[in-house]
């Protein structure tokens, strides 16, 4: 009786274990199907970058996470981070950077005019070539997906100076044959004897003009048309800017020419 008790007890553990072992196995291969079917083959594009991945991950970030990518919120991932994953699906990440990069830049030169009465009006010459100078900037950019968003100077420094270019512009025009080193727009009236010398010294003649000296240069020759040359000679106190006084020899002569504009061709 204690035999078969013990016997009995003894195939009962046996039918037990053995029912456990088949049930643990049938949960591996359980187990071993479903991972075969959750195996999804995933298309990741970091910055332009691409590969091709398998994963049994659920969802974009838990993938990642399981690469220990750990992607700033500044970084834009497409699908979304949350997004579950799918057989043969794409994942685009851009990924958000700031660097700071130093170049060499060449600087524009400036440029000065004179005026020069040796060449024509409407021709010019470089006196003095200019040249570019050289800066070292440094500058923030930022990045999105390898594609520059943003550029900002930080720093400048100047590694060689520019040089000034110098341009020469002509005032010489040409009237009746003959060459003058400027033309000017005047306002011209007319004077007479008046019994003083002029402020060069000299008696007042046919030809004899009253300038502004911050003008004209006294002693300057010229040439009026419809008054003939001219020899600046003379001042005035009302002779200021662009207007000059002509002398006629008599008082009739002077209130005929009155008022003029005209062109004063100066040598």
């Amino acid at each position: 009786m204690n035999y078969l008790k013990s016997k009995y007890n003894s195939r009962r553990t046996f039918i037990k274990v053995l029912s456990c072992a088949i049930a643990f196995n049938l949960l591996l291969v359980g187990a071993l199907v479903f991972v075969e079917i959750s195996v999804k083959d995933i298309t990741v594009t970091v910055n332009g970058k691409t590969a091709q991945y398998k994963t049994t991950k659920q969802s974009v970030d838990k993938m990642l996470n399981g690469w220990q990518v750990d992607l700033d919120k500044k970084d834009v991932v497409d699908p979304g981070k949350k997004a579950k994953l799918e057989d043969g699906m794409d994942v685009n990440i851009k990924l958000f950077e700031v660097q700071k990069e130093t170049v060499e830049e060449k600087t524009k030169f400036d440029t000065t005019e004179s005026y020069t009465s040796e060449i024509m009006e409407g021709e010019s010459r470089v006196v003095k070539k200019g040249k570019k100078g050289i800066d070292e900037v440094t500058y923030k950019v930022t990045y999105l997906g390898g594609e520059e968003q943003s550029r900002k100077e930080i720093a400048r420094k100047t590694i060689k100076e520019p040089v000034t270019e110098e341009v020469e512009l002509g005032t010489a025009v040409a009237y009746n044959g003959e060459k003058y080193s400027r033309v000017l727009t005047v306002v011209a009236t007319g004077y007479t004897h008046t019994g003083h010398r002029t402020a060069t010294g000299t008696y007042p003649h046919r030809g004899t003009m009253a300038v502004d000296r911050g003008v004209i240069a006294m002693g300057s020759y010229g040439y009026v048309p419809g008054y003939g040359a001219v020899h600046a000679e003379d001042t005035g106190g009302a002779i200021r800017g662009n207007r000059i006084d002509l002398f006629f020899e008599t008082r009739g002569q002077a209130i005929s020419w009155g008022r003029r504009t005209v062109l004063l061709y100066i040598k």
